[in-house]
């Protein structure tokens, strides 16, 4: 077996990485979709993953996932979606391991892998997915106990990822570390989400067979911007609004789409059959509101599936569709409203704007060009 040499130690296995996140498989979301599917890419490339994580939801305390070793720790409570588990801490401080690698927004784990690189000597990387968004009033009155343990990370980092170079540009915290920032995207599963997926099931489902299908996937959370979809959703003739996912504006959102004809909300969808909605829609909507939608990976399933996007003019979202997709004014029903209408009444402009989505993720946004540039990362610090 080939030997890897990297920060002056052998490897038949390469190199160890350990990698820090509040939530992991099967927890739901695009962080932890994009940390699982990153870890197991760079397990297949060489590395040796070990994924340090909550115990939320409950699963084996260690165990491996698609190669990948996951060590998860007891939560004591949760503040602001972000649990405190210091066992992390504790198995960091004696993992075996040659770098830190740490998904933020996350002010425990920041400050636990702070202390673990400083401690251990070992290279930090952080990915930054999102800027921290201060409305609830103990945010804000916590958020400056935590600024100066995230610049001490960020400062102690050897490298900063972000996803989007307009992330970098409208960030409050990010300006002052340019000159260590790498920008490398999210990914799709191209071969997951893909145009030759059928989506006729779904439409019989729910008896769309003869309808025009506009869909979001999501959480039911403000930034997401549902609420401004449904309100644009009033007067658009002759299409079925379909929501999927779910959260806790679940309620409130039902009470408003009361008034609203055609729109199916859909809570629990297994992984399995989420491309079939895809499969099934003639167009996709992403309309977030805010700074904590930094990216928008379910663009990528879109646009991997052949449809056509209508998205916010809002942190990286712009740069994920590119010219395949049509841009808004985030919060403005109207605009979203005139967007949709247009696209449903031609044709011809979802097709061109489905192929040229799908070219665009086989070109910039597969797992594998995004791993090969984290590894390229981790190389680039171990063997310096």
């Amino acid at each position: 077996m080939e030997l890897i040499r990297l920060h002056s130690i052998n490897y038949t296995m390469g190199a160890g990485i350990a990698q820090v996140t509040k939530y992991y498989a099967p927890h739901r979301g695009g962080m932890e979709s994009h940390i699982q599917g990153i870890s197991e890419e760079l397990v297949k490339q060489g590395l040796r993953v070990r994924v340090y994580t909550s115990n939320v939801p409950p699963g084996r305390e260690k165990e491996v996932v698609n190669d990948v070793e996951v060590w998860r720790s007891s939560s004591w409570f949760t503040l602001s979606n972000d649990p405190f588990t210091p066992g992390i801490l504790f198995r960091l401080l004696r993992g075996d391991y040659d770098l830190i690698h740490v998904h933020l927004p996350d002010p425990f784990n920041s400050l636990y892998a702070y202390l673990a690189s400083c401690s251990k000597n070992k290279p930090l990387v952080v990915t930054y997915h999102a800027d921290i968004i201060k409305k609830r009033w103990f945010e804000k009155i916590l958020y400056p106990l935590y600024k100066p343990i995230l610049h001490l990370t960020l400062g102690r980092a050897k490298k900063i990822i972000t996803t989007s170079e307009a992330y970098i540009e409208g960030s409050p915290v990010l300006e002052r570390f340019r000159d260590k920032i790498d920008v490398v995207p999210n990914f799709v599963d191209h071969h997951r989400f893909n145009p030759k997926v059928d989506g006729s099931r779904i439409r019989e489902k729910h008896g769309l067979e003869d309808k025009k299908m506009v869909l979001f996937v999501g959480r039911l959370v403000p930034y997401k911007g549902i609420k401004y979809l449904i309100e644009a959703f009033r007067d658009v003739q002759d299409a079925v609004l379909v929501v999927v996912g779910d959260g806790p504006l679940r309620e409130r959102l039902a009470e408003q789409a009361s008034g609203v004809g055609d729109l199916v909300f859909v809570h629990d969808v297994p992984g399995k059959e989420l491309p079939q909605y895809y499969a099934a829609c003639d167009l996709f909507v992403l309309p977030s509101v805010t700074r904590q939608e930094a990216f928008g990976i379910t663009l990528l399933e879109a646009m991997a599936s052949g449809k056509p996007c209508i998205t916010t003019k809002i942190s990286g979202m712009p740069y994920v569709v590119g010219d395949c997709g049509v841009k808004v004014k985030p919060g403005n029903p109207e605009a979203l409203r005139e967007a949709i209408q247009e696209l449903l009444m031609n044709k011809e402009e979802r097709k061109e704007k489905g192929v040229c989505g799908r070219k665009r993720v086989i070109e910039e946004f597969t797992k594998q060009k995004v791993s090969e540039k984290i590894r390229g990362i981790y190389e680039g610090i171990l063997l310096h």
